[in-house]
């Protein structure tokens, strides 16, 4: 019995496309698109009412929503980066000067930024970058907040978890660019803040969105 010659590759390709074009009506999928798969769906925001916040963000804790709305709209219009440190019962301790871009931490700020709550402004009004992310997790915050225009991001590890850690920087990371990869190309070149909706309900992290007056 002889063999069937093989399908040539063009062939073939054409075969797969076509079965892609008639199972999505026609439009071809990008890759990101068509290999998502359930795991990273389209979700609704996760971001939780303000009166969520645990402990010490309630009403009569140090950082109360009124105390947090304060620190938040002294530094919100500034032009380069400023943050404040607070331990992990909200007790300040240490004010922070950058750049348009950045902090740099010295020898003196380094040893205070484990276990503590971090809020700091972006100039340009964006959300949490990834070196925001690996802040909080190379010192094991227990929250990273940033000014973004008219609100104040709050960003907290599980509920199950105090503090941020090293496993879950791999995580986000993970996540976030699976998570950029299914945006289109124009996207990826603009501040996405959206993005951290569906991470945090990816990750189940904790996400508030506390809007400034």
């Amino acid at each position: 019995m002889m063999d069937r010659p093989p399908i040539p590759c063009r062939a073939a390709t054409l075969c797969v496309c076509g079965a892609i074009s008639e199972h999505t009506g026609g439009d071809y999928l990008s890759f990101p698109d068509l290999h998502r798969g359930s795991a990273y769906p389209v979700l609704p925001s996760p971001r939780l009412p303000v009166s969520d916040l645990p402990y010490p963000f309630q009403n009569d804790d140090p950082l109360s929503p009124g105390v947090l709305a304060t620190y938040a709209s002294a530094i919100r219009d500034e032009e380069i980066e400023h943050a404040c440190v607070f331990d992990e019962h909200g007790t300040l301790l240490e004010r922070l000067t950058g750049e348009r871009m950045r902090i740099q931490f010295g020898h003196r700020a380094l040893f205070c930024l484990t276990n503590t709550i971090f809020l700091h402004n972006h100039p340009r009004g964006s959300s949490f970058s990834l070196a925001d992310i690996e802040t909080a997790c190379v010192f094991e915050m227990r929250s990273m907040m940033v000014v973004a225009g008219r609100g104040l991001d709050i960003l907290m590890p599980p509920i199950e978890e105090a503090y941020f850690s090293r496993k879950l920087l791999r995580d986000i990371v993970g996540c976030y660019r699976i998570r950029s990869s299914a945006q289109s190309l124009s996207q990826r070149f603009e501040p996405n803040d959206g993005i951290w909706n569906y991470i945090a309900m990816d990750l189940s992290l904790r996400f508030w969105k506390m809007r400034l007056l």
